[in-house]
């Protein structure tokens, strides 16, 4: 297939301002079989429509993006092009040699494509990246219970299950947060082998988590199969919660069967397939939540002023930022003595006015003099007690 050659065409094909629609002008070419134009020709249209598809996953990914997720990225080009491509018209047309070639000019669906690479598991570039954190507990043959890494005492231990699925969820764009023993007063974990969503919860808001991916992982042999060789079988059951609200987003599980000589190194083995496999499904059920919560947000702007700017707005920055139902804080505007930003929250201007009026500042207080869904105005005072005026 030939790469196509992106161009920002405002020609017919174009949709109007504000559509996902972009045009790209991709080459194609078809063999001639039996002098069979005609067929030749509608190959040498359809190798140029993969080509503009193709070109516009490069254009929506990165380089890296597509290395790390190549697979996938394969599955998405093996989708039959008109997936994606809503409309199109050959510009120039020609034989040469035993080929047919065109130009084709099509218009491809963006968001359609976009669609299809975050339900395969990818977080787009640009999208919001949920901070995970893992607690999954692990099993192995030579041990009598279920390991983990949490808790007093534990932040030695190391389990292949949360290496593997650390590893691919962060390849996949995801904030994977690192492991460290936080919590002097942790549960233990149950006769199943599980943490409670309660306490996982706790945790995952302590490390400043959006998802706490919670589950077991084990592995058991599972007979000899030939002479000195032997079989294990990793399980591992998984399920994401989202730590704002403490209510499941979904589950997986899955298993994977190794064979080899080294009881050790097949268990290992049958476990990091069985920990990839649950990352692929757990990458979509976790995009497909946020999305979900992220479509019930909106975005405020917030028009900061007053006395000693850059320590006090630094201070109620933190404060934002830190507030359940917080998606995101991006700067608009600064000024010496004003700021404007775009806060996405899943709430309307009021709630979000009502937490930052509950909140204790240092050396200063806050008067919120505008407030509407989407707009909020703050002034930042010296001393006093925080208003709202009306």
């Amino acid at each position: 297939m030939l790469l196509a050659v992106a161009l920002a065409i405002p020609g017919a094909l174009c949709a109007e301002e504000g559509s996902s629609l972009k045009v790209f002008l991709s080459l194609g070419k078809g063999p001639i079989s039996r002098s069979n134009i005609p067929d030749a020709k509608d190959k040498a249209v359809k190798d140029g429509l993969y080509s503009s598809v193709e070109e516009a996953l490069f254009a929506t990914l990165s380089l890296g993006a597509i290395a790390v997720n190549f697979d996938t990225v394969t599955e998405v080009l093996s989708d039959p092009p008109e997936n994606y491509i809503d409309g199109y018209k050959v510009v120039a047309e020609r034989r040469y040699g035993d080929h047919y070639h065109v130009a084709v000019e099509a218009s491809v669906a963006m968001d359609r494509l976009a669609e299809r690479l975050t339900t395969a598991g990818i977080v787009l570039e640009g999208s919001e990246k949920p901070k995970l954190l893992f607690l999954i507990s692990e099993k192995r043959p030579e041990t009598p219970g279920f390991d983990y890494w949490w808790g007093p005492g534990k932040s030695f231990i190391a389990t292949v299950s949360d290496a593997a699925i650390s590893d691919a969820m962060a390849k996949r764009g995801f904030e994977v947060l690192p492991h460290r023993a936080i919590v002097d007063d942790a549960s233990s974990l149950g006769s199943d082998g599980l943490i409670s969503r309660e306490e996982a919860q706790r945790i995952g808001s302590a490390f400043g988590a959006d998802v706490v991916v919670t589950g077991r992982a084990w592995t058991e042999a599972s007979g000899n199969v030939m002479g000195e060789e032997r079989s294990f079988r990793a399980s591992i059951e998984l399920e994401g919660i989202l730590v704002s609200t403490g209510g499941p987003i979904g589950q997986t599980h899955k298993a994977s069967i190794a064979v080899g000589t080294d009881p050790a190194e097949v268990s290992n083995r049958a476990m990091t397939e069985a920990s990839l496999e649950a990352g692929r499904d757990l990458s979509s059920i976790i995009i497909g939540a946020m999305k979900e919560k992220q479509s019930r947000s909106t975005m405020i702007e917030v028009v900061v002023e007053g006395t000693n700017f850059f320590e006090n707005f630094t201070q109620l920055s933190r404060e934002m930022e830190g507030l359940s139902g917080v998606l995101s804080v991006r700067p608009r505007e600064r000024r010496v003595e004003r700021a404007v930003m775009v806060v996405n929250f899943t709430g309307e201007g009021k709630k979000l006015a009502e937490k930052l009026l509950s909140r204790n500042y240092k050396g200063f207080s806050i008067t919120i003099s505008e407030v509407s869904r989407d707009h909020i105005k703050v002034d930042m005072v010296a001393g006093g007690k925080n208003t709202f005026m009306q």
